[in-house]
């Protein structure tokens, strides 16, 4: 039997010949005339010391060549008049590049290729068959909780993620508007339902997209029902909006209130601001007194509606234990403050229980921050600068710092990882990397990852809709893979496209104008 008919009965065909120039993790080969290559496939080559031992290799690019082609040679100045120069099609060929990703060695273990491939080292294509004792997960599973999520891409081959390693370590999923990471996010929890154990999560759904996860066992809770009452003096003043002398008399009276263990609220707070100000010490004449008591008293009775509604929150530990999925619903009001606020008490709540129960091993989750940007934004870039932002910012710090050594994972959801406080996506030892075109995103997953490659900004901008490259600690695999995501339930977006939003809007306006009209104009 020919070297070519054993490898044809190993399930491997031969594609294509190595270059000059490879080096341990890049091979360049030329492909056979006829043959085809695609970027993002596999492909594998024989070791260069130890013939026996496949190396698996993924093509980022593919590139044809003819020198026929090159300017100043004939086929320009043919095409210049309308021509083909075909007569060199002959001279035409195939170069393909490919990261080279590794091997097993004789004992199971992974290893990268320690020498570059020679010049005319085989190429070869795999079977499925063939593919697939390469990327069936060989690991110990007695400690991972394993969920399929898809299928390696242009394969039947499926993808699976390690839950238990997201709760241990984190995630950022990055992507496109409408590239697929919400998709994934809500298919995630959909399955995960159907796991043993089955996992908790809590999820802050700025959007109102989760809803659909309530047929699943999920439960929506409007986020105010854990916003907790206000009572740290600046932060009040801050949200009622006063400044200068007004902000201080403000100040003081909420600290009188607290200190005399009475009850805050519109009422109390302007009776006290009124005792502040008579007294004397602060304002001096009685035309200015009356001037600050009305000024503080309209801002007081205008923007201090949250002073007479605060109640105390419901408790998320034990809203967690009743629930697997809370998601927590951001998108009810548009509350900046209340919104920063509460997500970092439910953060700093979540944490120390897992703290304080991290000898007993009764406590683990997984928390989903969409669109984390809003809630953990880079220097310069923040929604809106305020005491409550700058709590929520150090509290996803140190919860990303910390939690993880106890079993509480988050799950950072971005479609600008470049507006995402780098401290926050340099803690996450997994990432799903939908389509991303933008350079500065693309830079900001290369620079604070651990891919540590220039090449997936090859990748990135020709992934597909639903198609993510996923690398890490929770991906059973021990290198990127490109993953096609099974979608069967999808956010909750707009209920129609814009444009038959748009008709309709046209139709109503037409039904209105046709009503107004006199009656003796209607049949016209």
């Amino acid at each position: 039997m020919s070297n070519n008919d054993t490898k044809a009965s190993a399930g491997l065909k031969l594609i294509g010949y190595a270059l000059s120039g490879c080096t341990h993790d890049l091979l360049q080969f030329v492909v056979i005339e006829e043959e085809h290559v695609k970027v993002n496939n596999f492909y594998f080559i024989e070791h260069p010391l130890r013939p026996e031992i496949y190396v698996l290799t993924r093509v980022f690019r593919a590139q044809p060549y003819n020198p026929e082609m090159v300017t100043g040679r004939i086929g320009p100045l043919a095409g210049k008049k309308g021509f083909r120069a075909d007569y060199g099609k002959r001279l035409e060929y195939i170069v393909a590049l490919a990261e080279i990703l590794g091997y097993y060695d004789e004992r199971g273990k992974w290893r990268s290729l320690e020498v570059a491939p020679s010049p005319w080292s085989c190429v070869y294509e795999p079977s499925e068959k063939t593919l697939e004792r390469f990327l069936t997960f060989r690991g110990s599973s007695n400690d991972s909780l394993l969920l399929a999520i898809g299928k390696i891409r242009g394969t039947n081959i499926p993808a699976y993620i390690d839950l238990n390693a997201i709760s241990r370590g984190h995630m950022l999923v990055a992507g496109m508007t409408r590239s697929g990471k919400s998709s994934f996010i809500i298919n995630l929890v959909a399955k995960a339902c159907n796991l043993k154990p089955k996992p908790r999560f809590i999820i802050f759904d700025r959007r109102g997209e989760y809803a659909g996860l309530v047929k699943y066992g999920a439960r929506v809770v409007p986020y105010n029902k854990f916003t907790p009452p206000l009572n740290e003096p600046r932060l009040i003043a801050e949200k009622i909006g006063l400044k200068g002398k007004e902000r201080d008399i403000l100040i003081e009276a909420v600290r009188a209130l607290i200190s005399d263990g009475l009850e805050l609220s519109k009422k109390s707070l302007i009776a006290k601001v009124r005792d502040i100000i008579e007294q004397g010490s602060i304002v001096k004449t009685p035309e200015s007194r009356s001037k600050y008591l009305n000024s503080i008293k309209w801002f007081i009775e205008n923007r201090g509606d949250f002073l007479d509604k605060q109640s105390e929150p419901l408790n998320i530990i034990e809203e967690l234990l009743k629930n697997y999925a809370l998601i927590i619903d951001f998108s009810v009001d548009a509350d900046i403050e209340a919104q920063h606020r509460t997500a970092s008490y439910i953060l700093n709540q979540v944490r120390e229980h897992a703290m304080r129960r991290k000898d007993y091993g009764d406590f683990a989750c997984i928390v989903i921050v969409e669109e984390a940007q809003y809630f953990a934004p880079e220097k310069g870039v923040e929604i809106k600068e305020s005491n409550a932002q700058s709590e929520v910012k150090a509290t996803m710090i140190e919860t990303i710092s910390q939690a993880g050594g106890y079993n509480v994972g988050l799950l950072i959801v971005t479609q600008r990882p470049a507006y995402v406080l780098k401290s926050c996506i340099s803690q996450c030892n997994t990432v799903a990397c939908f389509r991303l075109r933008s350079g500065n995103d693309q830079n900001a997953i290369l620079e604070y990852t651990e891919y540590g490659s220039e090449r997936l900004k090859d990748y990135l901008p020709g992934l597909a809709d639903h198609e993510a490259i996923l690398w890490g600690l929770a991906v059973p695999m021990p290198f990127p893979i490109v993953v096609e995501i099974d979608v069967e339930e999808y956010p909750r977006k707009a209920a129609t496209f814009a444009k038959t939003a748009w008709e309709r809007m046209e139709e109503s306006s037409m039904e209105k104008a046709e009503h107004n009209l006199p009656l003796h104009l209607r049949e016209f």
